[in-house]
């Protein structure tokens, strides 16, 4: 090993010499191909120079791992890389150079070591992956949020907002593509998907509340594919997570966009609502609400765009609404709460409500509830679906928008099987 580890010393330094130039004025998949086949050039010229100096030579699978090290080091993230590549980590933490965690599919968390030598190493590494994105982070721009190029979403906090630079990188997994799916993995009940997807069909705005991972994108991606391939929607996202142009043949995808290293070019999530109501979408699909996009949202949805979605930080469906009044209150219109209050009442008429459990890993879905109104100046929710023990159950509850459904009140079944659906069932 001793052998080896000078030769990868000496490739590192010549790396350095050759890549600090000359790739600038390419595009950055061609500049990383050439910085690719320039470092195995070195790696097999390095090869080249031990055998001529009769020293062991350096295996050709080890001349590989050379090379990807290095590539991951000036190019990706480093020592981090390996955990990002790995399928089954959602999200990788580094609290300092010496202390991290990963969190794998369900949950699972587990120590590492991030394999960075110094708190100086960690803030290179962050400033050189934040670069490549038009940010900078720094005492004078502590926080940072982009997205890699992979999709994974990099948050970063150095000092003076921390008292050492913390990393978290967030890798979308989206393990379901549809309700089919969702049904197969557990998230929701066969009968609640076939009521979902006949909401989705009629047009039915839905909100889709949960706490952190707790699979509200992969639910809001899977009630997206239940749409009718003739309409026209806009998704409209902080981070491009959903899949939905893949699969609908009318889908424009907007993402937004952070100040620059000048501070300019920022684009608001609110900023693309409006850019989108030009754009004649059927419905707009908000990846998060958490800010006063949400007035924008709603009066998208209150003008011919019936069928729209979005997602939402919540704790529960009732807090789900009660949060997405306090976000309309925020926004500069200044509408009061009994306005905004009935705004919502008369826009929203669905919020499904998704937690994750820890302790087994499962995401679901553990409330369908309608908006019923108003009563004492709060918006009502009447809850149709409830989980009871490890089922969710229907409550008997007929919601308001019956009628809208398809007649006679037949939910849409999956794999061709018909569930009625009436109030006294």
């Amino acid at each position: 090993m001793t052998a080896q580890a000078d030769p990868a010393s000496r490739l590192r330094s010549r790396a350095q010499e050759e890549l600090s130039g000359g790739l600038s004025e390419l595009a950055p998949e061609d500049a990383e191909a050439r910085a690719w086949a320039l470092l195995m050039e070195l790696a097999e010229a390095e090869n080249r120079r031990l055998v001529n100096a009769g020293e062991p030579p350096i295996s050709s699978d080890a001349r590989t791992e050379i090379a990807q090290t290095l590539f991951d080091l000036f190019f990706r993230l480093g020592p981090l890389q390996r955990f990002v590549d790995d399928e089954d980590i959602e999200e990788v933490v580094v609290n300092a150079s010496d202390r991290g965690f990963i969190v794998r599919s369900g949950g699972i968390k587990e120590e590492i070591d991030p394999g960075l030598t110094s708190e100086e190493e960690v803030r290179t590494l962050l400033a050189r992956v934040v670069a490549r994105s038009g940010r900078r982070i720094d005492e004078s721009s502590p926080a940072v949020d982009v997205r890699l190029s992979d999709g994974a979403r990099l948050h970063a906090i150095v000092p003076p907002l921390a008292r050492r630079t913390a990393i978290t990188i967030r890798r979308h997994r989206m393990v379901a593509q549809d309700l089919e799916d969702l049904v197969r993995i557990g998230t929701v009940a066969r009968e609640a998907a076939a009521f979902l997807r006949a909401c989705v069909e009629s047009g039915i705005n839905i909100l889709v509340s949960g706490g952190t991972a707790s699979g509200k994108t992969t639910t809001l991606n899977a009630l997206g594919r239940a749409i009718p391939n003739d309409e026209r929607l806009v998704t409209i996202e902080e981070t491009t997570e959903l899949k939905l142009e893949e699969f609908l043949p009318d889908c424009v995808a907007l993402e937004a966009r952070a100040s620059n290293i000048e501070g300019v070019g920022h684009v608001s999530i609110r900023d693309l609502v409006r850019h989108a109501l030009r754009m004649r979408p059927t419905r707009i699909i908000v990846g998060e609400v958490r800010g006063p996009e949400a007035l924008d949202m709603l009066s998208a949805m209150n003008t011919g765009h019936e069928g729209s979605m979005g997602t939402i930080h919540a704790n529960s469906a009732r807090q789900a609404l009660s949060k997405l009044r306090t976000y309309v209150l925020m926004a500069e219109e200044q509408l009061s709460a009994e306005v905004a209050t009935e705004m919502i009442a008369d826009t929203v008429n669905l919020v499904v409500h998704l937690q994750l459990d820890q302790r087994a890993g499962a995401r679901r879905v553990v409330q369908i509830s309608e908006v019923a109104g108003i009563e004492a100046g709060r918006v009502l929710a009447n809850d149709l679906f409830l989980l009871e023990g490890d089922s969710l159950n229907r409550t008997g509850v007929r919601p308001r928008f019956a009628d809208r459904l398809p007649d006679p009140a037949v939910v849409v079944p999956l794999r061709g099987e018909t569930e009625l659906w009436s109030a006294d069932r």
